[in-house]
């Protein structure tokens, strides 16, 4: 209501949209049980699930507050957390088939081509529904649209604490790109193929970014943006300018090294690069230390569906 008012509009009052209740004084968690205060002398108790008693019994959470629905019951919790002391950074590049990350020594790339196919399939089951009456149309596309949400949120809270948990065991810090203004690019009359807007629809880049920030926060891992400007058009070990050819549209060219490189793999390592000597190296030049003496990367490769979040396993990989 404050932000439409100040772009000079007259909205509407808010309201609750649904019966709640939120609260972060007077309650406590005794044991199994979540006491509050609802009179005088009189307490409500609910019984806890065995997820929220093991994340409760860590002596270095806090709970502060709950909230309460008709279908859940939420508790937020803080700790404090000591930042990690990185050694070097890993750079993250979203695309819309893939998600890589990593830096000079070692590229992990995770093929995102399953999001798209939920999408499509969801779409394609959602057509399907021909029935001549709104409502019925609305409470099913509701119901399909939660599932595709669902799993693709799924997906993404795999790729989120992969990334957190390699950046957490390697001591590196988390750089994203700060992108801006991506749905403007695929609008009517831009050129671009007429499913373009859905495919980029497919999933959210932002939910990517939000997740990973707060589970890096949570593990002490820090997490920085920086401009994206030139990631994947420069060569990272020669800085040069790296040539686009039609016919191999995910390769460039780079003519000072004489050989092709992937351009997702170019992004992440300029953008680790561009991170290091920003937020991690403010004395040196990174750009300068790292010409010359680029060894090539080891390229790892694996599917979203096949993802786990602990990198001791390293049967999902690999080495291509």
């Amino acid at each position: 209501m404050k932000r439409d008012i100040k772009k000079g509009r007259n909205p509407k009052s808010p309201f609750v949209q649904k019966p709640c209740l939120v609260s972060c004084y007077g309650f406590k968690i005794n044991g199994m049980l979540l006491s509050f205060p609802v009179r005088n002398r009189e307490f409500a108790n609910i019984l806890l699930n065995d997820h929220l008693i093991r994340i409760l019994s860590d002596q270095s959470i806090t709970p502060r507050s709950f909230t309460i629905t008709p279908q859940s019951l939420s508790i937020s919790i803080a700790k404090d957390v000591e930042p990690i002391q990185t050694e070097s950074t890993i750079g993250v590049d979203r695309n819309l088939r893939n998600i890589t990350f990593g830096n000079g020594k070692e590229i992990i790339q995770v093929n995102t081509s399953e999001m798209l196919k939920i999408k499509e399939n969801y779409s394609h089951v959602k057509s399907t529904c021909t029935r001549n009456d709104h409502r019925i149309r609305k409470k099913v596309y509701g119901k399909l649209g939660k599932r595709q949400a669902d799993r693709i949120r799924q997906r993404i809270h795999r790729m989120s604490k992969s990334i957190v948990n390699y950046a957490k065991k390697n001591k590196t810090a988390i750089i994203f790109e700060d992108l801006k203004g991506i749905r403007k690019l695929y609008r009517k009359g831009n050129g671009q193929e007429i499913n373009s807007e859905e495919k980029l629809n497919s999933w959210s880049f932002y939910e990517l970014e939000r997740q990973t920030s707060y589970k890096a926060a949570w593990d002490g891992v820090p997490f920085y943006k920086i401009d994206p400007r030139c990631t994947s058009t420069l060569c990272p070990a020669c800085r040069g300018r790296l040539q686009v050819d039609r016919q191999r549209r995910r390769d460039l060219w780079c003519g000072s090294c004489r050989r092709w490189r992937d351009r997702d793999v170019v992004a992440a390592m300029n953008i680790a690069c561009k991170g290091l000597h920003r937020f991690c190296n403010p004395q040196g030049d990174a750009v300068e230390a790292m010409r010359g003496n680029l060894e090539e990367p080891a390229i790892l490769r694996v599917d979203v569906s096949k993802l786990v979040t602990d990198w001791s396993d390293e049967c999902i990989v690999q080495v291509l």
